[in-house]
């Protein structure tokens, strides 16, 4: 999971460039520096589309249990839940599931077990590493890179792991601007940093205007205001960070504001709304502005992979208004193996490898036993056997493709070799049937972007290297030089982090996050790295270097005497049997079971998703539809693609919370347990009176017209 959007930290935030873009003065002043856990722990952050679900008050800041198991007289009744995944959602349902069973003060009355296909944990927390000289370790963050300060609920969770303490500090992370930064743009170098204009090099012979693109970017987020009234951006997000509760008239404000602008932009691709500002306020963009715009954003990086997807994506983030992001006291993937020892041992730094607590086997299809309503999960056994086990309660915390693909979850009838091996009656699909057509339509449609990254070692920074040090960019800031640690081009190579884990030692190597891409750029990598052994650029070379010597040709090919080509060319060495030692590299769209990086709605898509984040309120169907028993309150939906919050850990951990709490809701609903206190996340939709008048639009043959569940829990 990655950010979905280009980081505005070095603008101060959403505020921050709103307030530049009126008065260059009020740009905040220095540099975002480093905080302690308790700090970004503090405060509250709640999403516009889920402002009445007070997650971090009512989950991470309250101890009690969401529910207490009730002890079977027959431990052959123990319920069993299956969890299909270990990423994010999967690792935090299992511990908030435990945590039932735990404060009932008796041996466990809960069997769970996590299914993971792959041969690690954690889904797309991934952090393999380079080994440095004095074995220092390098690692690479393949997946989730930086986390929100806005992110509350990931931070309280965090500080469950982080044993060391909440004065642990976490790492600003360095994106464009937060450090010295230099941009290449059709030959022309540009350098800056902080609340410093983007400046270019003296000889620029015809400079481009950076300062109109962050004004007129800037101009259009301030344009955003409820019709007849003063609500803008500033002003809700000023109300979806309160600490205190919202006040009813505060709620209204809220509902209002979200109302209107769904109703205006759920159809619309974000260039589409930014033009229509554009012309209708004169500000005369051309091809320039669109390429640099398209290319390099704000100087940040650029929202060209953004261009067709729904503006309400954008939106939901100016709202949320995050102003920083962070590195982590720990690589990404070490937080899976902590929470899964938090969770089956009671501590987080037991040590037992996450892969203990892990079935490692690959689930290939869920459905549900005809007669007793139950899931029944199959998957390939020790000798690649079809096998199956019967389970009381099901969450898929794996991605929406792969719900699809791999899991058939969206089945209307249940394929015949599954049908076939059951030996224990008939079954039928999870979400089958009339009043299911739109949570399979919803988990076939929503837009899932690709991602790539790849990442190179150096054994020296190059700012300390003695070959490359008096050639080594360095930018000047409040009488002091920083060398330079970020590189954007308008090459096929995009943005160029120069990593300093060890930051003060200057005999410490750099591990180069040599491009990040998306979508269309993410897609030439895609053909680069399948170049036939003819075509590579250097025969005998491995995918990884291919890619890495296409970037190296592209950033040379942009300034003479580029030192960062350089770089790229002799410190990261040419033999072939030292490549994979030196460059590590994920395409997030081949990589088995994930079939994409993150899910981000293209227009007229946010009603599929809105789908799927409510599919938990299927635990309501007890007290509320008893006679639709085709909506099974034994499966539900967990992921950040089930969130509205897809390119954010955030999201994940969200609607982990959701199905934990519809897995327990249906369980105090079959008598397996008691004092259920999490009522309020089955509050209705706040936004579902739009959604019911979009739905006729959306309307499948046979559907009903509310399809989505979000009744109040009785």
């Amino acid at each position: 999971m990655t950010g979905i959007f280009p980081s505005l930290t070095a603008f101060g935030g959403t505020r921050g460039l709103l307030q530049s873009s009126q008065d260059k003065k009020k740009r905040p002043s220095g540099l975002p520096t480093d905080k302690p856990l308790s700090e970004l722990m503090s405060g509250n952050a709640r999403m516009v589309d889920t402002y009445i679900y007070e997650y971090v008050e009512e989950v991470v800041r309250n101890d009690r249990p969401f529910a207490t198991l009730i002890q079977p007289r027959n431990p052959e009744q123990i319920p069993k839940v299956a969890i299909i995944g270990s990423g994010v959602a999967g690792a935090t349902a299992a511990y908030e599931l435990s945590r039932a069973y735990t404060a009932a003060g008796m041996d466990p009355n809960l069997h769970i077990d996590i299914y993971e296909a792959l041969d690690r944990a954690g889904g797309r927390l991934y952090s393999p590493s380079f080994t440095g000289p004095g074995d220092k370790k390098y690692y690479n963050e393949m997946g989730a890179m930086r986390v929100p300060d806005n992110s509350k609920l990931f931070w309280n969770y965090f500080a469950k792991l982080e044993t060391r303490g909440p004065d642990t500090i976490q790492e600003i992370f360095p994106n464009p601007g937060v450090v010295a930064t230099e941009i290449y743009f059709r030959g022309g170098k540009y350098s800056w940093i902080g609340n410093e204009p983007i400046t270019p090099a003296p000889d620029v012979r015809h400079p481009v205007d950076w300062s109109k693109i962050q004004d007129d970017l800037g101009s259009f987020i301030g344009s955003l205001v409820l019709p007849d009234t003063n609500l803008g951006v500033n002003e809700i997000a000023a109300l979806l960070t309160k600490n205190d509760p919202l006040t009813e008239y505060e709620q209204t404000q809220i509902n209002e504001y979200w109302s209107f602008f769904i109703k205006k932009y759920e159809a619309v691709p974000f260039i589409s709304a930014l033009t229509e500002y554009l012309e209708a306020n004169d500000k005369n963009w051309g091809p320039t502005e669109y390429n640099m715009f398209s290319t390099l954003g704000l100087g940040t990086g650029g929202f060209g992979p953004l261009f067709p997807v729904c503006f309400l994506e954008i939106f939901r983030l100016l709202v949320w208004e995050y102003n920083e992001e962070f590195s982590l006291s720990m690589p990404m993937d070490q937080i899976i193996g902590k929470f899964l020892n938090l969770t089956f041992t009671g501590t987080p730094d037991r040590g037992i490898p996450a892969e203990e607590f892990l079935e490692m086997n690959t689930v290939v299809y869920i459905g549900l036993d005809a007669q007793k309503q139950t899931p029944v999960v199959f998957y390939m056994g020790e000798n690649n056997d079809l096998t199956y086990k019967h389970y009381d309660y099901v969450i898929a915390g794996t991605t929406l493709r792969s719900m699809q693909i791999r899991l058939n979850l969206d089945a209307e009838v249940v394929p015949d070799q599954f049908q076939d091996a059951y030996n224990d009656g008939n079954l039928v699909p999870v979400f089958s049937g009339e009043e299911n057509n739109m949570v399979r339509e919803s988990m076939r449609v929503p837009h899932i972007m690709n991602s790539s990254k790849l990442f190179g070692f150096v054994p020296q920074k190059p700012w300390t290297n003695p070959r490359w040090e008096h050639r080594w960019g360095e930018v000047r800031y409040e009488g002091k030089n920083y060398p330079v640690k970020c590189v954007l081009t308008d090459t096929l190579a995009r943005q160029m982090y120069f990593l300093d884990p060890y930051k003060h030692d200057d005999t410490a190597g750099s591990n180069i996050l040599i491009s990040y891409n998306w979508g269309d750029d993410s897609i030439k990598v895609m053909g680069i790295l399948d170049y036939h052994k003819d075509q590579v650029i250097t025969p005998g070379s491995n995918p990884d270097f291919n890619l890495k010597t296409a970037y190296e040709l592209g950033i040379g090919s942009a300034l003479r005497n580029n030192v960062v080509a350089d770089v790229l060319r002799y410190d990261i060495p040419l033999a072939p049997d030292q490549q994979e030692i030196n460059l590590q590299s994920i395409v997030w769209q081949k990589e088995p079971m994930m079939f994409g990086a993150f899910k981000i709605d293209y227009p007229e898509q946010h009603y599929y998703t809105t789908q799927m984040v409510y599919q938990y309120h299927y635990a309501n169907e007890q007290s509320t539809r008893k006679k639709r028993h085709q909506r099974s309150n034994r499966v539900f939906v967990a992921n950040n693609n089930c969130s509205f919050q897809g390119g954010w850990v955030e999201g994940a951990m969200q609607s982990a919370v959701n199905a934990a709490t519809a897995v327990l809701k249906s369980m105090e609903h079959h008598g397996e347990a008691t004092g259920f206190r999490m009522n309020s996340l089955f509050q209705e939709n706040p936004f579902n009176q739009v959604i019911q008048q979009l739905s006729p639009r959306y309307a499948l043959p046979g559907s009903e017209e509310d399809e989505i569940l979000s009744h109040v829990a009785e």
